[in-house]
């Protein structure tokens, strides 16, 4: 895999992880706005909220790892 496939995979990541948080915090928000105030109407959407952030975080690592390697390819070649 090429640095910059590495990079395209984690930016990708990175806004995935970022619209399905959007979509969760949307939707906890509108059901905290909601009447039946069952509990149950937010579990899953703060499931995907942490799903969310921990691939936000795995794929801000791997941008970070393919930052530093060409880095690295650039102090060599200098």
């Amino acid at each position: 895999m090429s640095n910059i496939t590495a990079l395209n995979a984690g930016i990708t990541g990175i806004q995935r992880g970022m619209a399905i948080a959007e979509k969760s915090a949307a939707t906890i928000a509108s059901a905290e706005n909601s009447a039946s105030g069952n509990p149950a109407n937010v579990a899953e959407p703060l499931v995907d909220l942490m799903m969310a952030r921990l691939q936000v975080e795995a794929s801000a690592k791997v941008v970070e790892t393919v930052s530093d390697t060409i880095g690295t390819l650039i102090d060599i070649k200098a």
